[in-house]
C-alpha cells in the first residue's frame, strides 16, 4: 500500500465511484469524501479506504478534507459552479489537484489569482471532454495541419452534477465568469486557416453517419477547448459536432438556452427536465457514447478514430485515474495545465482501456475501407 493519501471528493457520485475503485486497485491510500455518509462508509470498506463526509460549500471541512493528502481528485460538481474552489482548498492544503472537468473557466480563474507555490500541480479537464478528445489527435498522427472533423455523441442517461452542467454551459448569465472576458464557445463557428470562423457549419439530420445507428442530428458547436487543440496542431480547418441521437434531449436544451436564472430552484428544475429527457430518449436502447475523429492531411490517406464506449463517466474517470498515476510518476511539471498539454496520448489510450473493458479504440482509413482493427 502507497502511504501517500489521495483524497477523492465526489467519491460516491458517477464517475468518483470508478475513480475511488481504480485508484485502490493501483494500491493507493484512499481518502474518499462526499455529502452521503451512509454510501460513502460502505465504499469505504469495500476498498479499505478512510471515510469523510464533507459539503464542498464549507470552508473549514474542505480544507480538513484536504489536510494531509499528497493529492485531490475532485469528482464532484456542477463543475461550472465549483470552478477553482475545490482547486484552492488542495492548494492551502500543499496537495496537488486533478479536476475530471475544471475545463477552461478554473483554468481562468487561477491564472488571473494564483495559488499555492513554486512546486504546486494542478490538471484540469482530466476527463473524457476535453481531455481524452483532445489528446486523441496526437495519438493519430505526429504531424501538423490538415482539417479535423470531429463527432462527439450517443444516447445515456444524464443525472446529477452532469445534467447541471449541461444547464450551466446554456446559461452565461449563471457562471461567475460573467461579465470577464472568458469566452466558451460558439455554435455554428468553425476553425478555418488559422482563425476562429463564425456562421460557417449548420446543423444537420441525417440516418447515415457512420459509426452512429439510425438518425442523429448534428449541432455544430466551436469551444475555447477545440481552439487550443486547433492552434495546437496547427490545423487549418477544425469542424465539430455534438451528435444526439435522440430528439428529447435537444428539444429540452434548446428549450432551457438563456432560462435559467441561476437559482438553485431554477436550476434543480432544469436539471430534472434533463434528466427526464435523457432517460425518455434512452428507453429501449443500450447506452453509448462515441467520438470519431476524422483527420485529412496533405499527401496522406483520411485517418479515422473511434473511441466508443458504454460508459461516459467510466471513460471519464479512467482518464483521470490515468492522469493521477501520471502525476505520482512525477511525469508532470509544476504548474496549471490542462490534461491534453500534459500527458502523453498513447499512455492514456492504453490506460483506458485497460480500466474500463467497456472502452474500444478502433483506427483505420475510411477510404480505403480495410478490415477496423481494435487497440
Amino acid at each position: 500500500m502507497n502511504d501517500n493519501i489521495i483524497a477523492v471528493l465526489g467519491a460516491t457520485g458517477g464517475a468518483g465511484c470508478y475513480v475511488s475503485r481504480w485508484l485502490a486497485q493501483a494500491g493507493f491510500a484512499l481518502r474518499l469524501g462526499g455529502r452521503r455518509r451512509d454510501p460513502l462508509q460502505q465504499m469505504a470498506t469495500r476498498l479499505d479506504a478512510e471515510a469523510q463526509p464533507v459539503d464542498l460549500w464549507q470552508d473549514a471541512a474542505l480544507h480538513e478534507f484536504c489536510r494531509g493528502c499528497v493529492a485531490v481528485v475532485n469528482c464532484a460538481g456542477p463543475s461550472y459552479q465549483v470552478l477553482d474552489r475545490v482547486a484552492r482548498a488542495a492548494a492551502s492544503a500543499h496537495a496537488h489537484y486533478v479536476d475530471v472537468s475544471g475545463d477552461g473557466p478554473a483554468c481562468h480563474l487561477l491564472q488571473r489569482q494564483p495559488a499555492g507555490d513554486k512546486r504546486w500541480t494542478a490538471v484540469l479537464s482530466a476527463g473524457m471532454l476535453p481531455g481524452l478528445a483532445n489528446l486523441v489527435p496526437g495519438w493519430m498522427s505526429q504531424r501538423a495541419g490538415g482539417a479535423l472533423t470531429v463527432y462527439s455523441g450517443g444516447i445515456e442517461r444524464v443525472s446529477g452534477a452532469a445534467a447541471a452542467d449541461l444547464v450551466l454551459s446554456l446559461n452565461e448569465q449563471c457562471n461567475a465568469l460573467q461579465g470577464s472576458n472568458y469566452w466558451y464557445g460558439e455554435a455554428g463557428a468553425g476553425w478555418r486557416l488559422g482563425c476562429r470562423a463564425r456562421h460557417v457549419l449548420s446543423t444537420q439530420q441525417t440516418d447515415t453517419l457512420a459509426h452512429f445507428t439510425g438518425h442523429v442530428t448534428l449541432l455544430p458547436w466551436l469551444s475555447a477547448d477545440a481552439e487550443r487543440l486547433a492552434l495546437r496542431h496547427h490545423l487549418s480547418a477544425l469542424s465539430w459536432y455534438n451528435v444526439f441521437s435522440g430528439q428529447c434531449l435537444r428539444e429540452t436544451l434548446t428549450g432551457l438556452r438563456g432560462k435559467v436564472d441561476g437559482t438553485s430552484q431554477s436550476l434543480a428544475l432544469a436539471r430534472a427536465a434533463v434528466e427526464k429527457a435523457s432517460e425518455i430518449d434512452l428507453a429501449g436502447y443500450v447506452p453509448y457514447y462515441q467520438m470519431v475523429f476524422d483527420w485529412q492531411q496533405e499527401g496522406e490517406q483520411r485517418r479515422r478514430v473511434v473511441v466508443r464506449t458504454d460508459s461516459s463517466l467510466a471513460l471519464t474517470a479512467a482518464t483521470a485515474v490515468s492522469t493521477v498515476l501520471s502525476l505520482m510518476r512525477g511525469e508532470i511539471v509544476p504548474g496549471v495545465h490542462f490534461a491534453d498539454c500534459v500527458l502523453h496520448p498513447a499512455t492514456v489510450l492504453a490506460d483506458i482501456t485497460q480500466l474500463h473493458a467497456g472502452t474500444h479504440i478502433s483506427q483505420y482509413l475510411p477510404d480505403m475501407q480495410p478490415e477496423q482493427g481494435v487497440i
